[in-house]
């Protein structure tokens, strides 16, 4: 019975001091929220740089014939040449063939790393995409991958036809995709508010000085019955 009393009351003590160091300091902490959100906004702005997003879709289809039914087995076949389009589009043969188009002087790792291709959701689309701080760059590069990989597939796989479904675009309305300033500001101002408090926090735990009527309650752990007022020598005497 007296450890849940101890426990409670260690409890309460913990929360008076952190209500007292928010009443106390509020205004210090929020300032330096607010310098840190502005901080990491400007930051965001002008040493960060903006990535762009460019993506590109393609469908691949299984035409064994010219009839118009299509059977289910052809479905799954197109899924299967859709996965099998996403290797081929990351072999050596490709990648030459785009590095050679945009003429440009990097290796096939970095060139593969570079871009990312997908089966969207077990279909026979597939989506190519790139990130890249150059936005025209990322378009021209997905577009490259579309065009140089098709007579491929086609020559290396009995695949009916890889049609264009979306052509490449940037994602986001062409709005960068990072960073993200909002974020960052945000993420700003709750650090600066964290550090501020935890600064406070320590600083009220290391002072041992009696200096307020929390400070006689959260010491003497006993109530206050009353002030006696400090009277200056000069007003005694009235």
């Amino acid at each position: 019975m007296n450890d849940n009393t101890t426990e409670s009351k260690e409890e309460t003590i913990d929360l008076s001091i952190i209500f007292f160091i928010l009443r106390k300091y509020i205004v210090f902490i929020v300032l330096f929220g607010i310098v840190c959100g502005t901080v990491s906004f400007y930051y965001t702005k002008y040493f960060i740089p903006n990535k762009y997003k460019a993506t590109a879709t393609v469908i691949v289809n299984y035409r064994p014939n010219e009839a118009t039914y299509v059977y289910p087995s052809d479905i799954v076949t197109s899924r299967n040449l859709a996965e099998l389009y996403s290797i081929i589009i990351k072999s050596d043969q490709v990648l030459q063939k785009v590095i050679d188009d945009m003429d440009l002087d990097i290796s096939y790792e970095q060139l593969k790393n570079m871009i990312t291709v997908r089966t969207v959701d077990d279909t026979q689309v597939v989506e190519i995409s790139t990130i890249s701080s150059d936005a025209d760059f990322a378009v021209k590069l997905v577009n490259s991958f579309v065009e140089n990989s098709k007579p491929i597939i086609l020559e290396k796989v009995d695949a009916g036809s890889v049609k264009d479904l979306n052509a490449a675009s940037l994602s986001n309305n062409g709005y960068p995709i990072s960073p993200n300033r909002n974020k960052n500001t945000m993420t700003g101002v709750l650090f600066g508010c964290f550090i501020a408090f935890a600064f406070f926090l320590i600083k009220e735990l290391l002072n041992n000085q009696i200096e307020t009527e929390e400070d006689v309650v959260n010491v003497l752990k006993v109530p206050m019955l009353g002030m006696i007022p400090l009277v200056d020598r000069k007003d005694f005497g009235k």
